[in-house]
């Protein structure tokens, strides 16, 4: 690393990397290493995924460079975005600005560029199936969810560009536009993964599950779902899509019990899953 540079602080790392603020004559840049060797293949993929990444309306930071650290840990430096994440502006957002950004994340999507793949419906059941050995199938509601799940048919979701964790926390809303960050690698590559990791805030609440929710955040949170569903019902087969995004969603969901320590994490997991398993059987009804 270059000597002349200024360290600023440490941010919070997600996925296994750690995310540090750097500053460059005056410039603000932001450096995502992987936190041990095992994990530097998939912050190449991330980084490569950040470099093409491209969705209408809306940014990626710019990759500025990468390579690899004295300790041979993959490393990329991006450029520093100075906004505020949407699930803090979710606090004061306007109610009618909701709508208009939900449409607009909406139409972003890379939905005429998705195709159709014989290979999803195996790849889905694969991952599935690898979730009956790692989370705890005594536990009668994940069980009852997996079993869900097994039964499905995911041979519709779609091949795209996808941003893998398109959460409230990762898109930063600034002067110069919409950002998505923490751009990840995924099983599957679709716009509905993008879909059901939003409705995971906006539904299910998780990037709040550790704080209080006042009756104001609570009404912007189910406008912003609503606005959601109601571009997706809008579409061709829109019911179809919806019921396979919410089992995608129940997929997340099942995907961080193995990862869950604290019980406020896992009551959130456990309040989570039956409330997407009503939300399928109603809609399945």
């Amino acid at each position: 690393m270059n000597s002349n540079l200024e360290f600023i602080k440490s941010l919070s790392g997600h996925s296994g990397c750690q995310l540090n603020l750097y500053k460059d004559n005056g410039t603000f840049f932001l450096r995502k290493d992987a936190g041990s060797s095992s994990y530097n293949h998939r912050l190449k993929k991330q980084c490569a995924k950040q470099k093409w990444f491209k969705i209408d309306s809306v940014k990626t930071p710019k990759v500025l460079r990468y390579g690899y650290d004295n300790n041979n840990l993959f490393y990329f430096d991006m450029e520093f975005i100075n906004g505020i994440c949407m699930s803090e502006y979710m606090n004061q957002i306007k109610i009618k600005e909701i709508v208009d950004l939900m449409g607009l994340l909406f139409t972003s999507l890379p939905i005429k560029q998705s195709v159709i793949t014989d290979k999803s419906e195996s790849i889905f059941k694969e991952k599935i199936l690898s979730l009956y050995k790692t989370c705890d199938t005594n536990n009668q509601l994940i069980l009852k969810s997996l079993n869900k799940l097994k039964e499905f048919n995911f041979k519709n979701v779609p091949l795209s560009a996808c941003c893998g964790d398109l959460t409230l926390e990762n898109i930063i809303l600034s002067s110069s536009g919409i950002y998505v960050i923490d751009l990840l690698d995924s099983f599957y590559n679709s716009w509905m993964i993008d879909v059901a990791k939003l409705l995971q805030d906006i539904d299910l609440g998780w990037s709040y599950r550790h704080q209080e929710r006042n009756y104001n955040l609570n009404l912007r949170l189910a406008t912003a779902k609503q606005a959601l569903l109601d571009n997706l019902y809008a579409m061709e087969n829109g019911k179809q899509n919806v019921i396979t995004i919410y089992h995608i969603l129940l997929l997340n969901v099942l995907r961080i019990y193995p990862y869950a320590k604290d019980q406020t994490t896992i009551l959130f997991l456990n309040n989570a899953l039956e409330s997407v398993l009503n939300s399928i059987n109603e809609m399945e009804a």
